[in-house]
């Protein structure tokens, strides 16, 4: 979760030191920040037996008030009409601008939280037939919105269906524990997937990959690429700033996207050297999402006290 917020931070407000193309493409790379969240959430459902109202109730708690407190602060700075902030808060922009939604990540997350349990129900059921249900029913959907209709703004989720998938079944099988018993087979299993992704991600850089039929597959192709680091970053004793992190994606997540933009620019006017004005718009933003989460956790606390 961390390795995903601070790479997600860099995908948005990263200013380019250099015109090098590689630059560049390393930032774009980045934006697999998404899909290490949505692997990683997947895994933990995979893994966990859950209580599906419990779960809700506590998924709804640490992400979906959150999302709430970010859209009032939106409502605010951005002047929004009544009608546009209650779209927003019901997730109906998600539907309407996909990526362009205000906070896109989080009525998506929840609504992965609210499917991939019932998913697992009935996958538990029917272990053969559901992953073959699930995956035609996906391809089925992509190629035939990609075909015959302009609603391109669901891709920016649903292409990360497979990526969620993975994450599920990874953990419902012991993918992981299955590669930790032999280090020889962890470490080529990184390695191939990891050059696999680099030529993938790299080649449909340089030549802008698109396909008619099947739009915004680059998702698709990322995946061994994700994959790779997901082995990579696995293998990374965790430390105080990665708990640090871990603990505020949402709360980075969210000022990034209202606040961030006007903070980097700030920053830049007044310092003029980019790489020390990268480094101070990361740490701002990592010092004010660490005072909302303390401010946030600990009025939950206070209630959760109060209603015992």
């Amino acid at each position: 979760m961390a390795f995903s917020a601070l790479l997600i931070l860099l995908f948005h407000l990263w200013i380019n030191l250099t015109n090098y193309q590689i630059e560049n493409y390393l930032r774009e790379l980045c934006v697999i920040g998404v899909d290490l969240f949505f692997f990683v959430s997947a895994y933990s459902i995979g893994k966990k037996e859950i209580l599906y109202s419990k779960f809700l109730q506590d998924r709804f708690q640490k992400i979906y008030l959150k999302f709430l407190l970010f859209a009032i602060l939106g409502f605010f700075y951005y002047h929004w009409s009544l009608t546009k902030f209650i779209s927003i808060i019901l997730g109906l922009e998600l539907f309407k601008k996909g990526g362009g939604s205000f906070l896109w990540f989080l009525p998506t997350i929840m609504l992965v939280y609210l499917i991939l349990p019932l998913y697992k129900k009935i996958d538990i059921k029917h272990p053969i037939l559901t992953p073959v249900i699930g995956i035609s029913s996906y391809l089925l959907v992509s190629i035939s919105v990609s075909l015959f209709t302009n609603w391109n703004q669901i891709f920016i989720f649903f292409n990360r269906i497979p990526i969620i998938l993975i994450g599920y079944y990874t953990a419902k099988n012991d993918i992981l524990e299955y590669l930790n018993q032999n280090k020889i087979r962890y470490l080529i299993t990184t390695i191939s997937t990891l050059i696999t992704g680099i030529i993938l991600t790299y080649l449909i850089y340089i030549n802008h990959f698109y396909l008619t039929w099947y739009h915004e597959v680059f998702y698709i192709l990322y995946i061994p690429f994700i994959m790779g680091i997901l082995l990579l970053i696995d293998k990374i004793k965790p430390n105080c700033f990665i708990n640090l992190i871990g603990s505020i994606t949402l709360e980075l997540y969210g000022l990034q996207m209202i606040f961030g933009f006007q903070i980097a620019n700030t920053v830049f006017h007044y310092i003029k050297i980019k790489f020390i004005s990268n480094i101070l718009t990361i740490l701002i933003l990592i010092m004010m999402a660490s005072m909302i989460s303390y401010f946030f956790n600990r009025k939950v606390k206070l209630e959760n006290l109060l209603s015992h």
